[in-house]
């Protein structure tokens, strides 16, 4: 059984180097997989559990059975396809999902209800006259500096909420991928225990963004505001499309910079699993962006084609019904010679949305957790090592 790994013992290898921590790890199991390939053994020998010395921290493919964290179910040890991500996304969905929304209400329900309130208040919510809009003589709202203050309060608060949300969801679902039942209280603590590394993390990337945006504005007017710079980037795409054997670095480099804002779309890109790395490996701000940066790399088209059609696709679940109840409101007011929403309306149609994110925003995490999972196995052989794992435990599970 153990010859079977011997192709692999290089990947493997650079699987265990990859994860922080690890670089031990990566020299047993080539150690112990390249002397399996070479050295004459008995069959008696071969049919023996092997062991292996625990001398260095692993956080995660953990080779020694114990306090080894519960392996993966078989079917998500391996090479997923666009298409089977977002196939396993939705059934872990679709058999969890009381669990992911109680995940979720403990999250999102406090910014939301926040909203509900400011908009049954009218803050956020203003109806307009026809017939002040005719004769010209609209209201200017007495506070507009406090209004915004709010606006801005309300758009932290619900920052924080949504990174805690996140953070919460990855826990649950790496869990449901490993066949475990989360208990809300155990993934919060995770969650908060690697709450700091995901803001700071993501604050860092707000103002990495901020740079690479005028970056790329300046590139932006060079390049004839973006006529020249479209269709370099283009020819260059078609050219990396058709000739495989011809990818360089430079011709990269050059697609990113002449597309119109390709810089800090590219960085996004690159940096987009930060939080999967700081929740599922413990990674801290920095670590995690390198890590992310790490697996994302020639992976960057699936990763971020992958990530936006799970949230075109949970968009439509939450605005589609939501457009439904908007509508009549706003014919109703328009009736009324008004334009916009009331207060009550407003409310209404905000609490709806509301409830339609504690049930359906989860798939987008689900997914965000599986690309992760996947991106691991690509680059690291992380399927091969926790066979090698549970091989460890018992020759007869090797096989899943």
């Amino acid at each position: 059984m153990l010859s079977a790994f011997a192709d692999c013992d290089e990947s493997a290898a650079r699987g265990v180097a990859g994860v922080e921590g690890c670089g031990e790890g990566a020299k047993l199991v080539h150690s112990v997989v390249h002397a399996t390939s070479t050295s004459p053994m008995s069959a008696a020998a071969l049919a023996r559990p092997v062991t292996f010395p625990m001398t260095a921290e692993l956080d995660y493919a953990v080779l020694t059975s114990t306090r080894q964290e519960p392996q993966l179910l078989p079917r998500y040890r391996r090479v997923l396809t666009f298409g089977d991500v977002l196939d396993e996304s939705v059934q872990i969905f679709r058999q969890h999902w009381v669990s992911f929304a109680l995940v979720s209400a403990v999250s999102l329900l406090p910014p939301g209800l926040i909203d509900v309130w400011l908009s049954a208040s009218g803050a956020f919510s203003q109806t307009v006259s026809l017939a002040e809009i005719q004769s010209g003589r609209l209201a200017q709202p007495s506070s507009i500096f406090a209004e915004t203050g709010v606006v801005f309060a309300t758009i932290i608060i619900s920052t924080l909420f949504v990174l805690l949300w996140t953070s919460a969801v990855i826990a649950a679902s790496d869990a449901h991928l490993r066949g475990v039942e989360p208990h809300i209280a155990n993934v919060y603590v995770h969650a908060l225990r690697c709450y700091w590394a995901v803001l700071l993390a993501g604050l860092v990337i707000l103002v990495a963004l901020f740079v690479l945006s005028a970056l790329a504005t300046v590139l932006f007017v060079l390049t004839g505001f973006g006529v020249l710079g479209s269709l370099i980037a283009l020819i260059g795409v078609l050219f990396w499309w058709l000739k495989p054997g011809a990818r360089e670095g430079w011709l990269k480099w050059l697609i990113v910079a002449a597309a119109p804002y390709g810089l800090p779309a590219y960085f996004l890109g690159r940096w987009s699993m930060f939080i999967p790395a700081a929740v599922l490996e413990c990674h801290g701000p920095l670590a995690s962006l390198r890590r992310s940066s790490q697996l994302v790399d020639r992976h960057w088209f699936r990763v971020v084609s992958t990530l936006t059609v799970a949230s075109l696709i949970v968009g439509i679940l939450e605005w589609a019904p939501l457009t439904l109840i908007e509508i009549p409101f706003t014919m109703s007011t328009a009736a009324r010679g008004q334009i916009g929403l009331a207060p009550t309306e407003a409310a209404i149609v905000n609490a709806v949305g509301v409830a339609l994110r504690v049930l359906f925003a989860s798939i987008g995490s689900i997914v965000y957790t599986l690309v992760f999972v996947d991106l691991r196995n690509r680059r690291e052989a992380t399927d091969i090592l926790e066979r090698v794992s549970l091989l460890e435990a018992d020759p007869t599970l090797a096989n899943g």
